[in-house]
């Protein structure tokens, strides 16, 4: 789960912060996971604050083969959000485009509401997607600045669909890898 802690990230006309919307998502989708035989190891559990660089490390550390960091989007101040929605899986290495793919296509197919997005950003060069030995990519599943995009993370039912499509991506990735 993307900030914690002090990193509030953003927050939408509800003004919940982000922080507090991916957190339960990255809990429900690891529980799903790890139901499928996964090994997942979370950088946070909790309201806790990470550095930039500590999630990298910590997926180093655990010799992971994949890092996923989970966010909801939002548009500066002054920026006109009408339009602007749905998910963006950013990633910076051509080894993450697959498992990126298929996590878009998971949030695409069932959660249709939040409209198609930006889709697959690649090259992004954020310290998260750089400086890693697996496939890392970061996960913008909505946008806090549009009223359904914010709906859908603030509902239970939203945040359900949001973790069994990440989920459901990167099992869907892993067995596609396995065939």
């Amino acid at each position: 789960p993307g900030h914690g802690g002090t990193q509030n990230g953003g927050a939408g006309s509800f003004g919940v912060p982000e922080k507090g919307l991916v957190l339960p998502i990255a809990l429900r989708a690891a529980e799903l996971l790890r139901a499928q035989g996964a090994t997942v190891v979370l950088t946070r559990t909790a309201d806790v604050t990470l550095g930039l660089y500590d999630r990298g490390q910590q997926a180093e550390a655990a010799r992971a083969d994949l890092l996923v960091s989970i966010h909801a989007n939002a548009l500066p101040d002054g920026r006109d959000p009408r339009g602007i929605r749905g998910p963006e899986v950013y990633f910076t290495h051509p080894q993450a485009q697959g498992v990126a793919g298929a996590i878009l296509a998971a949030l695409r197919a069932r959660l249709p509401e939040l409209g198609a997005g930006r889709g697959l950003m690649p090259g992004a060069d954020l310290a998260l997607t750089r400086p890693s030995t697996q496939p890392s990519l970061l996960v913008e599943t909505a946008y806090l600045t549009d009223p359904g995009n914010l709906r859908a993370l603030s509902s239970p039912d939203g945040r359900e669909r949001f973790a069994q499509a990440i989920a459901g991506g990167i099992a869907a990735y892993y067995a596609a890898q396995a065939r």
